[in-house]
């Protein structure tokens, strides 16, 4: 983790500024992680110009697998600070962190970028650090599989595990399969919700093994690219951790052919997700050394043929994609609730936009607190 940056230290960063700019990020800038969270500090050098032009600024913190060679930005937004442009400008800032999901070592590097009047940004100054970030991140490790048949994912998972220090116990895991317009990469997406599962918490330097998991699933829009992601809950909200994606293509069923709790008809509806959106999560169950969660068993038997009726979801701990199964609660009213919890009473509900007494009284039966 590096903080500020001396100039020696700088001698050894790329430094990519455009032709047409004059402000630029002084010899003294840098970064340093703290758990979710980053400090950013830079001296910033302001043109005359920059400083009367009246725009907005803001310096961030970039992560790329493949580098900043062109100059470009690219790769994940790790972290925005925004700036106000003053002579002799010292900025530090401590922003939540959002790293890029998986365990590649990745490019950092620092970006002074100013807005434009239709909002885009433009990069003024880009300083490229030279050594490569290690993000100790809870992961799946070894072969990862999901199939889907008759409304159910089947999600097979060598190893989760959690490389963190022995006393860093993670936060809240989940694992949620999505049918994506493109296989994911990193950072935000737009998709379907198709499957999850919450984990639970997982003690550092320790993992689950031979991992297998039967839920409810929502049948995938045809040629979509099925991703399985580990996701962790942070003071920011739950944040992928780790991924794969499914190269086989999912099995497709018959909408009759799901279970009681079908969500097919809400996973139609495209979800565009950032990884700074939060929500609230559930408290973290208790430590655990080798803990074999709940969801983990063993395929169902086929003669065990009758379908699993449907499950109250808590309106207070549930995630975006479990709220979404609930059938007849519409996307836009599941994600407003998820904004105006926590709830002391399953009639205050009512208080997230969308949701009235009529909507409430047919669903009542399908939450809970």
């Amino acid at each position: 983790m590096r903080a500020f940056s001396t100039a020696k230290q700088a001698a050894l960063m790329t430094y990519i500024s455009p032709a047409h700019t004059s402000s630029r990020l002084g010899a003294n800038h840098g970064y340093r992680f703290d758990g979710d969270f980053v400090h950013l500090n830079a001296e910033v050098d302001f043109s005359a110009g920059d400083l009367d032009a009246g725009q907005a600024w803001a310096l961030q913190l970039w992560a790329s697998d493949n580098g900043f060679s062109s100059g470009e930005l690219n790769g994940v937004k790790v972290a925005e600070m925004a700036i106000q442009p003053m002579a002799g400008l010292l900025a530090t800032a401590c922003c939540h962190a959002m790293p890029p999901a998986g365990a590649v070592d990745q490019t950092l590097a620092l970006a002074l970028v100013s807005y434009a009047a239709d909002a885009q940004p433009q990069v003024r100054d880009l300083a490229v650090y030279a050594t490569r970030e290690s993000f100790y991140q809870p992961r799946l490790s070894g072969n990862v599989s999901c199939t889907l048949a008759e409304g159910t994912a089947v999600i097979a998972i060598d190893a989760i595990t959690n490389p963190r220090a022995a006393d860093n116990l993670s936060g809240t895991l989940t694992l949620e399969v999505w049918a994506l317009d493109v296989p994911y990469a990193g950072g935000a997406w737009a998709g379907s919700p198709v499957a999850s599962v919450i984990v639970g918490v997982l003690a550092g330097g320790n993992q689950w093994t031979n991992c297998l998991f039967n839920v409810p699933a929502a049948l995938p829009t045809a040629g979509a690219a099925l991703t399985v992601m580990l996701r962790e809950w942070t003071p920011a909200g739950y944040v992928t951790r780790d991924y794969r994606n499914i190269a086989a293509a999912p099995v497709q069923v018959e909408k009759t052919a799901m279970p009681a709790v079908d969500i097919a008809e809400k996973a139609k509806t495209k979800i565009q997700v950032a990884e700074t959106a939060p929500e609230k999560a559930q408290a973290p169950v208790a430590k655990v050394e080798k803990p074999v969660p709940e969801a983990v068993k063993k395929p169902a038997r086929k003669a065990a043929a009758s379908k699993p009726a449907a499950k109250a979801v808590s309106v207070n701990r549930a995630s975006e994609a479990e709220l979404l199964a609930v059938k007849g609660l519409p996307p836009s009213v599941a994600r407003a609730i998820i904004a105006a919890r926590p709830f002391a009473t399953l009639d205050e509900v009512c208080k997230a936009k969308g949701m009235g007494p009529k909507m409430l009284a047919k669903l009542r039966d399908l939450l809970v607190l």
